[in-house]
């Protein structure tokens, strides 16, 4: 019987490796296309593949940018009310992407300037109203400028475009969801605030601690110790290595910024994740929500 079997065994071990094999050739296209580097961009861009994004303020983008990127700045995305800890209305984000020159068929490459906060927070942006192909410039614009590549002053140049967003719900958490997820086993939620503001020690609002069950992540150990870069991959697993990455795992932290550097951590790792916008800020302002101190 054991002679039979091995023919089959074999059979059985090479469709594993195969599939191994694709897994991770999937892993690593998908990896590729969250983060590029400097040269690759400057490729794509002399190819007129790609479409520049720059996140900073609009008056730092007047006195100079990429030649031909369009601007969205990062405090645009937010909402105008009283509740600044949520995403911009549909109709707004609608409007700053077309006024970036942004499409859904797009390939959209988000850069700024020493400040990985706000390239992310726009990458999910992005991503979360409907654009296919997002990624970002694993450098900053004083990199840019440094190697000669194209720059220009004033106003963008680029032309407006339509864009009908629809809001990705795998994307973006709401208060309700991330309530139901403490006690879903199939979910996790990650707090991306530093490690005194989890604990409690100290809170930009008057309730100190976090959300229960919630690991936390610090946002700035996603990112090498210069802040010029986000971490190898390698160092990235080890970082999240506690995690299921076949889990739908949420992502808060006080207003929506610091954790989208987890966010585009976890894209990088393959992760379902998702973001919950109201973060800290809506929860702790919630009588009756649970809190939890320490860590």
């Amino acid at each position: 019987m054991k002679t039979k079997n091995k023919p089959f065994r074999r059979i059985q071990q090479a469709i594993v490796y195969v599939l191994f094999l694709l897994s991770t050739h999937c892993f690593a296209a998908e990896s590729s296309v969250v983060l590029l580097t400097i040269d690759k961009v400057k490729a794509l861009y002399d190819q007129q593949k790609i479409t520049l994004v720059d996140v900073r303020p609009i008056m730092q983008f007047k006195k100079g940018h990429i030649k031909g990127a369009g601007s969205l700045p990062t405090d645009a995305t937010f909402a105008k009310d009283d509740r600044s800890d949520l995403v911009a209305t549909i109709t707004e984000i609608q409007e700053l992407m077309g006024k970036a020159g942004v499409s859904l068929d797009s390939h959209v490459v988000i850069y700024g300037d020493k400040n990985f906060l706000n390239i992310s927070r726009i990458f999910w942006v992005l991503e979360t109203f409907g654009v296919k192909k997002v990624s970002i410039m694993n450098s900053f614009l004083t990199e840019w400028k440094a190697l000669g590549y194209p720059t220009e002053t004033g106003e963008s140049m680029v032309l407006s475009t339509e864009v009908f967003a629809h809001i990705k719900e795998e994307k973006l958490a709401t208060m309700l969801m991330v309530f139901t997820s403490m006690k879903n086993n199939d979910e996790a939620l990650i707090d991306a605030r530093s490690e005194q503001e989890y604990s409690g020690v100290h809170s930009q609002t008057t309730v100190h601690g976090h959300i229960p069950t919630a690991v936390n992540i610090p946002w700035m150990s996603n990112l090498t110790k210069d802040f010029k870069r986000f971490k190898p991959i390698s160092e990235l697993r080890v970082l999240y290595k506690g995690l299921d990455m076949k889990k739908m795992n949420t992502v808060y932290c006080n207003k929506g910024k610091e954790s989208a550097v987890n966010y585009v951590a976890l894209r990088l790792l393959g992760a379902n994740v998702r973001a919950y916008d109201g973060s800290w800020f809506e929860w702790s302002m919630k009588p009756g929500l649970p809190v939890s101190t320490g860590q």
